[in-house]
């Protein structure tokens, strides 16, 4: 993963991950998630100018909510198998975390990064 990490919350600021880290660049969102055995239940991973991912290669099932440029969660995935892909139309970022992750963000919600 990337060395960058924040805490993503939502309008109330509640924590929805309290560590993410942030892929904002080719290789890092190349990367993400790939070789990672597991993740925490606290951790993520943000990933900049992206509006689809795939699990290709993943050892584990992950939650994904696509957001727009302002952070509105334009769709939620809360368990995307490995060997699948999603994507959200008009999505410029999504938030990955470990199935089940994105139980209680909907369609809507805002999230923004804040520091860790």
């Amino acid at each position: 993963m990337c060395d960058a990490a924040v805490r993503v919350v939502d309008e109330a600021g509640a924590d929805v991950v309290a560590r993410c880290h942030v892929a904002d660049g080719p290789l890092a969102r190349l990367v993400g998630l790939l070789g990672t055995p597991d993740l925490a239940d606290v951790e993520g991973l943000w990933l900049e100018r992206c509006g689809s991912v795939h699990t290709a290669g993943m050892r584990i099932p992950i939650a994904c909510a696509f957001l727009d440029g302002s952070g509105r969660v334009l769709r939620v995935v809360d368990r995307l198998p490995p060997w699948r892909a999603a994507r959200a139309k008009g999505a410029v970022s999504v938030v990955e975390t470990r199935a089940g992750g994105m139980r209680g963000v909907a369609v809507g919600d805002r999230l923004v990064r804040r520091p860790a």
